[in-house]
């Protein structure tokens, strides 16, 4: 069996066992379905052939234009501040319990005071940073401050955006968030049921309006009837995500008819088909907006491995090796017992590899926090006036490769990834490898 048909097998097994409580009340998708609607799928894209872009490894379909913030986003160029963990909308599709406020926080770490953050930024060089929850406008003044700090300490050197539902918005508000640095603001109209009185308070004021919503399925004719009405306000990009499945939200969901797909966490498959079906309705009709489909493989791929790249980076060691995918690779010649600095080793158009035939490669990640009540840390880094943590974080057991096995693992390569080997272990290297390029089919 292929390593990759194995995997998906192993992902299919957990997701299964993932929701206990709601066993039986899932409509998992069948192997015949999934042919029929992969088929539906690649209809859709067919039609979009030459009318959409691709970024990112081809997981992100984009039409027109694609944020600025989303091109950050995938670049690994973003941080995401939890300003709040409260909300004053109750969306059927939120994965996550939004009743409590609390210190805002990022990535296992926490920073009551903006200037802290700001430090962070800098220290890390991030490119842009946004302001989520929770709803940010729920605790304006704290949102104000943390905007005026960042800018104040960054300047044009930093691109900051918050997401919010609207609801406490108002021309006095917006007014003081371009005041105090805003470059953007994203507006969730699907909390609204679509009205657009609460964006309407932005327009004008906001130098760049965006609407970001997950693509539901149900509400795809009042998604199409709002777009001209976005584009006449002044928004300027529209981005789809895909509908996830959680325990906290599987309540709600699972009320609706909606088919899971399995993968590192269950999405929903209509919810995938009606974000393509707006590129269409944009691409046909020739709407004057950015669309963007954000689907859950481009977040978990791009941004796990975006903050991983990061913190590597940054402590990377002698001898190492950064990979695509966020890890620190290290190759050892147990012939000769030294490490290999050269990274060219894995030049396909090289052929020193044919003299090697007993390497040892691993893989490691870091990760990087402010939880003091875990002493097991490889260094402690003061940034400002806070403390932080660097932990080695899941790694990758060593693999000793003879020269056939090295050579495909060499020519995994020659395509950036591309093809995705069968045999488990050099499957496995492969996965710390690399960012994993396209759509999955639906299983």
């Amino acid at each position: 069996m292929s390593a990759y048909i194995n995997y998906f097998n192993e992902l299919t097994n957990k997701n299964r066992l993932k929701y206990p409580e709601y066993s039986g009340q899932i409509k998992w998708i069948g192997y015949h379905e999934a042919l029929v609607k992969e088929e539906e799928k690649n209809m859709l894209l067919k039609k979009l052939e030459g009318k959409i872009n691709w970024s990112f490894k081809n997981t992100k379909p984009w039409i027109n234009s694609l944020s600025k913030g989303c091109q950050l986003c995938g670049q690994g160029e973003w941080s995401c501040l939890f300003i709040t963990g409260k909300c004053n909308a109750n969306c059927f599709y939120c994965p996550t319990s939004q009743d409590m406020d609390g210190i805002p926080s990022t990535q296992l770490t926490s920073f009551e005071n903006p200037e802290d953050y700001v430090q962070y930024l800098r220290y890390f060089n991030f490119k842009g940073s946004s302001l989520s929850g929770g709803e940010p406008l729920l605790v304006f003044e704290r949102t104000k401050q943390f905007i005026q700090t960042i800018k104040k300490g960054l300047g044009d050197n930093i691109y900051l955006w918050i997401y919010t539902n609207g609801l406490l918005g108002s021309k006095d508000a917006f007014k003081q968030l371009v005041n105090a640095g805003i470059d953007e603001v994203r507006f969730d109209i699907g909390a609204t049921n679509y009205n657009l009185k609460y964006l309407k308070q932005a327009s004008g004021i906001i130098p760049n309006i965006t609407v970001e919503i997950p693509a539901v399925p149900e509400d795809f004719e009042k998604i199409k009837q709002a777009i001209p009405e976005l584009i006449r306000l002044g928004v300027t990009n529209l981005n789809l995500h895909q509908l996830r499945l959680t325990n906290y939200n599987a309540p709600k969901l699972l009320k609706r008819d909606y088919t899971y797909l399995h993968g590192e966490q269950a999405t929903v498959l209509e919810s995938e088909l009606t974000a393509l079906k707006i590129l269409e309705f944009v691409a046909v009709k020739g709407l004057k907006i950015g669309v963007n489909y954000c689907a859950f493989h481009f977040k978990n791929r791009f941004q796990k491995a975006g903050f991983r790249k990061k913190v590597a980076i940054k402590f990377q060691e002698p001898l190492t090796q950064l990979t695509e995918n966020g890890y620190l690779r290290s190759i050892y010649n147990k012939d000769s017992s030294y490490f290999i600095e050269d990274s060219k080793l894995l030049d396909v158009n090289r052929k020193s590899v044919d003299n090697i035939n007993n390497i040892e490669i691993s893989f490691s990640g870091l990760s990087f926090d402010d939880h003091l009540e875990n002493h097991l840390f490889l260094k402690k880094i003061i940034i400002g006036n806070k403390a932080f943590f660097l932990r080695k974080g899941l790694s990758q057991n060593s693999q000793s490769l003879n020269y056939v096995e090295l050579e495909k693992f060499v020519n995994l390569f020659k395509n950036n990834g591309l093809s995705v080997p069968p045999d488990k272990d050099i499957f496995e290297l492969w996965k710390s490898e690399f960012i994993e390029w396209n759509l999955r089919e639906y299983f």
